[in-house]
């Protein structure tokens, strides 16, 4: 009787992850949200701090799902607009829990996220975390021979200016992430307040037509080249923060936390008008 029971459990969970996918809509490829800003003056100068972090479907370094190590990374981090990597929702392998929202809900942060693939009855892709109000977001997708790779924007109302953050994973493959790369900057050419980060699986050096266009922040002082990704013998620096160069780099970080297989990248940003 009681594996019977048991068998009926597994087939219930298996039948309600099925019907979470099938009630999960399409990826919306824009959403625009109207805020008002009081009739107050927009900031001319002002400081931010952002952070890109791929967090490895919250999986940390002890192959133990834990969700709240990076929220505890964010938070200690003080960052108040994060471009996240390798989020799921509803997913089998991860319990099927919405982890933008549960990291967005535990920091007191809005958030956008989008999908880049479909798996195990969920979803899987970038997110955005910002404490600034998101006044509207997109989805775009990439040009992709593998895994179908997207970039995400959010516009939000900094102070009462608008900046577009972005979000991005990139492939695994040279020559598709050279035509990924020049497809983000034509996305973002008209948009001069911009901060586009990511895991781009790519050393700085094969990233030229974007660090031709935007300041690398890590370029801060000494040109930090600090690995932002190690395993085993592998040591690289893949994930990046670059800002459109009306912004000034004030401080630049490489947090080596083990909550994920990546380490969070952060900055603090001067924009001037």
């Amino acid at each position: 009787m009681k594996k019977l029971f048991l068998l009926f459990t597994v087939i219930l969970a298996f039948e309600y992850a099925n019907f979470i996918s099938a009630s999960i809509p399409a990826v919306q490829e824009k959403k625009r949200i109207d805020f008002s800003n009081g009739g107050s003056t927009a900031d001319a100068v002002f400081e931010i701090r952002v952070m890109t972090y791929n967090i490895h479907r919250g999986i940390n370094k002890g192959s133990k799902l834990d969700l709240n190590g990076i929220v505890e990374a964010i938070r200690s981090s003080g960052a108040e607009i994060v471009a996240l990597q390798e989020v799921e929702r509803f997913s089998v392998r991860t319990g099927f829990q919405d982890q933008i929202k549960y990291i967005a809900d535990k920091l007191s942060m809005g958030y956008a996220y989008g999908k880049s693939i479909n798996i195990l009855n969920g979803q899987y892709g970038n997110a955005i975390l910002s404490k600034f109000p998101i006044e509207e977001y997109e989805v775009n997708k990439l040009p992709s021979n593998g895994e179908r790779r997207t970039l995400l924007r959010a516009g939000l109302n900094v102070y009462g200016n608008r900046i577009y953050f972005y979000s991005t994973h990139l492939g695994l493959d040279q020559e598709e992430r050279d035509i990924q790369v020049e497809e983000i900057v034509r996305l973002a050419a008209d948009n001069s307040n911009s901060i586009v980060s990511g895991d781009f699986n790519s050393g700085v050096d094969k990233l030229g037509a974007i660090t031709g266009r935007y300041i690398d922040c890590a370029s801060f002082e000494n040109n930090d080249s600090r690995a932002t990704f190690e395993e085993g013998e592998l040591s690289e620096r893949i994930d990046y923060i670059f800002a459109s160069k009306n912004f000034k780099v004030k401080a630049y970080d490489v947090l080596e936390l083990d909550a994920s297989d990546h380490y969070p990248v952060i900055c603090t940003l001067e924009y001037k008008k």
